[in-house]
């Protein structure tokens, strides 16, 4: 077995034996610090940053959430998608720090390894990952990509974290948080969680929120902030209502967010506890 790919099935494991896991949801105990990455889509500069800036060997109450690794520009040398290379980083992190690394579920992700296409700049992101894959594992290629998916298709819709603190890629559009969709947040996936229209999809590619059904999703799940990734912000961050924010971590204005878990938020509260890339050494 390729010593990566048994790396992601590891990871994988670990990913799900979470005993803090319910259904698909991480409920985190106090006391933590929770250091929330955006969207970094490979973005290693980023990536590494952010690892620095967590630091997570200075206290096991730091908690580092990660979100949509894959599908990164064109690589100078070889012309190549290979942001497997970032995945492969975190994973190893998550593996040396099982109680201290989380990962949420991006669509990316989702399209990924359900034979989904995104379309960026006229070219398919999906079938460019598995192009930089091979490149990068050679024979061995096929045996990672189907390991990352058994990873990346493991990971848990949201965390949760103390005062009413809810991190997770998206939430549904407006039309689509139906009592079916919201099941999802309670068990385990099944196959058509996946597929366009399933809980685990709305959940990852729902756009549109309004703050009015953001209070009524507040209510439904007794939260009291909703941070986000999935939103593209030229500014680094983006106010969808006075509870909730999306962050962006891959742009030029890239930030990272370390929130202590032992206050209520709002957007007004946020900007304090957010920290441009730029800025971190």
């Amino acid at each position: 077995m390729n010593p990566v790919a048994d790396m992601f099935r590891r990871a994988a494991q670990i990913v799900l034996a979470d005993g803090r896991r319910a259904g698909n949801v991480v409920e985190l105990p106090a006391p933590v610090e929770a250091v929330v990455s955006g969207d970094l889509h490979g973005n290693r500069a980023a990536l590494d940053k952010i690892i620095r800036y967590a630091a997570l060997g200075r206290s096991p109450a730091t908690v580092l959430i990660l979100q949509e690794l894959i599908h990164g520009p064109a690589d100078e040398r070889s012309g190549l998608d290979r942001s497997i290379e970032l995945l492969v980083r975190a994973a190893r992190l998550l593996v040396e720090h099982p109680r201290q690394v989380l990962f949420l579920l991006g669509n990316h992700d989702l399209a990924q390894f359900t034979g989904g296409e995104i379309t960026k700049s006229g070219a398919g992101v999906c079938k460019g990952f598995v192009e930089g894959v091979r490149y990068c594992f050679g024979e061995s290629g096929d045996e990672v990509l189907a390991a990352a998916g058994e990873f990346l298709l493991a990971l848990p819709l949201a965390v949760r974290c103390p005062e009413g603190l809810w991190v997770s890629h998206s939430l549904p559009s407006p039309a689509r948080a139906t009592p079916e969709v919201m099941a999802v947040l309670h068990r385990p996936y099944e196959p058509a969680d996946l597929r366009r229209g399933g809980g685990a999809y709305e959940w990852t590619w729902g756009r549109g929120q309004t703050p009015e059904q953001v209070e009524q999703l507040a209510r439904e799940l007794g939260v009291e902030f909703f941070l986000l990734g999935h939103r593209h912000s030229e500014d680094g961050f983006e106010v969808v209502s006075p509870r909730c924010v999306t962050i962006t971590s891959d742009g030029a204005a890239g930030c990272v967010v370390r929130l202590p878990c032992d206050r209520p938020l709002s957007a007004g509260s946020l900007a304090q506890y957010i920290k441009p890339l730029v800025a971190v050494r």
